[in-house]
């Protein structure tokens, strides 16, 4: 079966409005998390990618830029609300016109929705803390390399992150599958 690559933000609104329909609690780093294990579902079951980015090896087990980008005013805390974008195509500040507000959302047939719906609900159900374990000591994850040059030339200490590749994400996934894909008990 094929299936049809998502933006990153589709997928993370869709799995923000999963956490707050279950009452979940999703951070911007479980979120990414939760983004990984998704990509790695899609990659060992149909061996292609769910999503269209990059994911990155960090101290916290995953990160993804954009997500990073977008949510991390949060902080620790829940993610409240979806993405939302705003489209000033049909404005000026001369002759006035309408702002309209929309959201990335995913684009998949019924059945592959139900079926990325329940996997994102699993995963959701999952401890932060558990998810970034499974990540962290899995035989894919790298370490975050210190930038000594940075620390030299005085701009205090930075990390470079590597990237990880479709088949690290497979493979972490695989490796943990059983206990990914059953749903905890509340």
């Amino acid at each position: 079966m094929k299936i049809k690559t998502q933006t990153t933000m589709a997928v993370a609104n869709f799995t923000i409005e999963s956490a707050i329909k279950q009452k979940q609690d999703l951070s911007y780093l479980k979120l990414c998390e939760v983004l990984f294990f998704l990509q790695g579902y899609y990659l060992d079951k149909y061996q292609q990618p769910l999503i269209d980015c990059v994911f990155k090896s960090n101290v916290h087990g995953v990160i993804n830029e954009e997500i990073i980008s977008e949510f991390k005013f949060y902080g620790p805390g829940n993610i409240e609300s979806p993405k939302i974008n705003l489209d000033f195509s049909s404005f000026s500040l001369l002759h006035g016109g309408e702002i309209k507000s929309y959201q990335e959302e995913v684009d998949l047939p019924k059945i592959q929705l139900e079926e990325l719906q329940k996997v994102t609900q699993t995963l959701i159900s999952k401890p932060s803390w558990q998810l970034v374990k499974v990540i962290i000591n899995h035989r894919t994850h790298k370490d975050p390399v210190i930038n000594e040059l940075s620390e030299t030339l005085g701009y205090g200490r930075t990390y470079e992150y590597a990237e990880y590749t479709n088949s690290e994400i497979e493979q972490c996934f695989a490796d943990n599958k059983k206990w990914l894909l059953t749903l905890d008990p509340k």
